[in-house]
């Protein structure tokens, strides 16, 4: 009976491996050497070997394959057969004549037919010089058909040599956006396909910029042809075109102040703004704050003329057109009560052009003051609507035609000064309707005819001066009664008229009697 205690052990390994894969089959070699210590000079290099190959190979069907190898190399050089199934009960006693020499050919019994009675006293003295020619008859049942014929010496040289230390803990917890992150270093090279179908409005009104324009349009052509608001060649066309695209300001059209900044756009244009000469005309660039800024520097006169009523006013030196508001420009004021405009002053500033008739929706001027300035055309009809119109000083400018009769409508004018200018016509008898009418002066004009004698129901008139027109007849004793000549207690202490005889046009007037000089 042959001793197959040994062979068992071979087994566990192979087994193990099976079942257990790469850890069982390292810890293998361990069970063999302390399992039989009495064979442990002769499996001394098989062992270790195996230990080796085993411990060191990280892949498990590499293990395999390297337990396989030395068993087969075990299994043949110690002439024993690997039984298919393990000894149902452990041996009662060791054999008594252990095999001295491996057999040359391995057994053909598939097991033992009586188990060991007790294991080899003595361990083979040698290990097989040579490696079997075939693997074992019986092998697992899924391992190679054939093993390599030089299986590698080593394991490979550049093994990975350490393994992560530590593996991630999650995986991340937001997967990527798939959005860049970083923007493009060169733009688009053409637009969006589908652009915004609405721009943001130019100005914060609630509305959109066609809305908006289509309401100012609306409202400002109660104040102005329509026909001139869609002339951009014309000072209504110019100011609505400012009001709307370029003014800063961004008036909105219900704004109650809208049409008096509308307004004042349609004045500078009308006396032609861009040319006057008091550094108050408007910047080249009304976008440009540096421009602004430098004309508003530039601009120094103020609407700060006498006010018999003393009525609060506010005012500025700001360049016209410029974003603030427009009571701050320079030569207007408004009052404190109402925000709306009360005088527009300037005196040899550079005016030109025309006075817009826009001015009577003003209805809280009081003073218009143009003097020495290149200012023509006609006094507007309309300007006999102003309700509170107090002085109208338009000397030595180029106006024509004359005086409109509805001038003397307005209730509370005081002054009346439109001397050296080319007014023609004559002086209508409505006159004597203005009933607080201090000061006339009609002199160095055009003006033909007599002098009305309803002037002298003028109870408040201080002056009135006639001289250099083309005048003719007597000065009305009516007039004459309002001097204080023989203490009857009249308010007119200046009265002049082409008086002096031989003059080609002539007034009788006695001196002093009634007129208090003859120019």
């Amino acid at each position: 009976m042959r001793t197959t205690f040994p062979v068992s052990k071979q087994c566990v390994i192979l087994l193990a491996l099976l079942a257990n894969g790469f850890a069982e089959a390292k810890d293998a070699p361990n069970r063999l050497r302390h399992g039989n210590k009495e064979r442990k000079d002769t499996r001394v290099p098989y062992v270790n070997e195996l230990t080796s190959k085993v411990s060191s190979e990280p892949d498990t069907d590499a293990a395999h394959f390297w337990a396989h190898h030395f068993l087969q190399q075990m299994s043949t050089s110690m002439s024993v057969s690997v039984p298919t199934v393990p000894p149902t009960e452990p041996p009662m006693t060791s054999p008594t004549n252990p095999l001295m020499e491996p057999p040359t050919n391995p057994p053909t019994e598939t097991g033992p037919t009586n188990p060991p009675t007790a294991p080899p006293t003595n361990p083979p003295t040698n290990p097989p010089t040579n490696p079997p020619t075939a693997p074992p008859t019986l092998d697992p049942t899924n391992p190679p058909t054939n093993p390599p014929s030089n299986p590698p010496t080593a394991p490979p040289t550049n093994p990975p040599t350490d393994p992560p230390t530590e593996l991630p803990t999650a995986p991340p917890t937001n997967p990527p956006t798939n959005l860049p992150t970083a923007p493009p270093t060169n733009p688009p090279t053409a637009p969006p396909t589908n652009p915004p179908t609405e721009p943001l409005p130019r100005c914060p009104c609630g509305q959109t910029d066609a809305s908006r324009e289509a309401d100012a349009f609306a409202v400002l052509s109660t104040v102005s042809d329509p026909a001139l608001l869609l002339d951009e060649t014309t000072p209504q066309g110019r100011s609505f075109e400012w009001i709307i695209d370029i003014d800063e300001f961004c008036g909105c059209p219900a704004d109650p102040k809208f049409v008096q900044r509308y307004i004042m756009g349609v004045f500078y244009y009308s006396t032609e703004g861009d040319s006057w000469n008091n550094g108050c005309q408007a910047p080249v660039d009304l976008t440009d704050p540096v421009a602004i800024a430098a004309a508003n520097n530039d601009c120094t006169i103020e609407a700060d003329g006498l006010d018999i009523f003393g009525l609060e006013t506010f005012r500025g030196t700001d360049a016209w057109l410029t974003p603030s508001y427009e009571c701050f420009w320079g030569g207007v004021a408004c009052r404190n009560s109402t925000l709306c405009m009360d005088r527009i002053e300037f005196e040899s500033d550079g005016l030109a052009g025309t006075m817009p008739l826009e001015l009577q929706n003003l209805t809280d001027l009081r003073f218009i003051i143009l003097e020495e300035g290149a200012t023509g055309g006609t006094i507007p009809s309309e300007y006999g609507t102003f309700p509170r119109l107090h002085i109208l000083d338009l000397n030595f400018n180029s106006f024509t035609g004359s005086v409109p009769v509805e001038l003397y409508n307005t209730p509370f004018l005081l002054q009346l000064d439109l001397n050296s200018n080319f007014f023609t016509g004559t002086i209508a008898t409505e006159i004597g309707s203005v009933q607080f009418l201090q000061f006339v002066q009609f002199e160095d004009n055009q003006f033909s005819g007599t002098v009305p004698s309803e002037v002298g129901s003028l109870a408040s008139l201080q002056v009135f001066e006639v001289f250099g027109n083309q005048m003719s007849g007597t000065m009305p004793q009516e007039v004459c009664d309002q001097r204080d000549i023989n203490g009857n207690g009249g308010l007119l202490f200046r009265l002049t008229a082409d008086c002096d005889a031989g003059e080609t046009f002539f007034v009788e007037c006695d001196v002093p009697a009634c007129c208090t000089d003859c120019p």
